[in-house]
């Protein structure tokens, strides 16, 4: 049996005349006749009556238009949800972000793919740039926001901004009440910075900074989160350098400075696997670059 055979079914059961249906289906009605007679012996009942003047449904065809009008609907909502699905309309995104980021650039980039595409199921969670790239190996994200460049064939980085860092001081801080600093002015300061392996770029960004005033930063305190960073730079345990987004934060006990010129720029990223062209994840891509371009304009 076949979906085709279940149309002509339905045709004929409301019509109630086999050439009215015909005619409904741009069929001959020599044909759909011969279709109805086989869907009756597979089933081995009759479904209508038939005499000369009319056609009339038997207890089992009434029966039967039922499911099978069920059927043809589900097998229309089925064809409808997959052509959607390649649409991009609906279906299931993960999306892997850093801390750093999420003070700006994502909420806006969530916000317009959410009003855009409010049917999709999107699944958002804050993972370190390390931890982005293997749940991106292993498929349990399809978009990865980070901050660290990653050498893998299998893995496409699209960039989405490029940004300075900014110095992050206590509010008590002696040099926190001037407007313009030197970096090399922090040399004998106590840094608060990433682990390498916890965040790579921004880790490299930072010693590159440093390197450039000519001294090597005095790390005393490690932190795997920026929030923890300048927790610790509030604290009054060191300063540190941070994604200039940061400086849109509120954080009471903390100050931020521009170095213009001085620091080394980390990049913004936007991370998916290379075999995965689906429309969600392209417009997806689409939307972020979208929503970096207006805020950047």
């Amino acid at each position: 049996m076949e979906l085709r055979h279940l149309r002509y079914f339905v045709a004929v059961a409301e019509e109630l005349h086999f050439g009215r249906a015909a005619r409904r289906l741009n069929l001959a009605q020599p044909p759909l006749s011969q279709q109805i007679l086989a869907l009756e012996e597979e089933l081995g009942v009759k479904l209508f009556v038939r005499t000369s003047r009319r056609v009339d449904l038997t207890m089992e065809g009434r029966l039967f238009l039922d499911h099978a009008r069920r059927v043809l609907a589900q097998a229309k909502e089925a064809v409808e949800a997959v052509k959607s699905a390649g649409r991009g309309e609906i279906g299931h995104l993960a999306v892997g972000y850093v801390t750093s980021a999420v003070s700006t650039l994502v909420p806006a980039i969530l916000k317009e793919f959410h009003r855009e595409r409010p049917a999709v199921d999107l699944q958002c969670t804050e993972m370190n740039a390390t931890r982005q790239v293997t749940a991106l190996r292993q498929r349990e994200i399809d978009v990865g926001i980070l901050r660290t460049s990653v050498a893998d064939d299998a893995l496409e980085l699209i960039p989405l901004l490029q940004e300075p860092l900014v110095l992050a001081l206590p509010t008590g801080h002696p040099l926190a009440q001037r407007a313009k600093l030197r970096l090399r002015e922090l040399a004998a300061e106590p840094f608060i910075l990433v682990p390498p392996a916890h965040s790579p770029g921004y880790f490299e960004a930072v010693q590159d900074s440093c390197r450039r005033a000519g001294f090597a930063p005095r790390v005393t305190q490690v932190a795997t989160e920026v929030q923890t960073i300048l927790a610790l730079v509030a604290a009054e345990l060191g300063v540190a350098l941070v994604p200039a987004a940061l400086k849109g934060w509120i954080r009471p006990g903390v100050v931020f400075r521009d170095l213009p010129g001085q620091t080394a720029t980390i990049s913004l990223l936007l991370a998916r696997r290379r075999d995965n062209q689906s429309a969600l994840v392209v417009r997806f891509v689409e939307i972020a670059q979208a929503a970096v371009a207006r805020a950047v304009a």
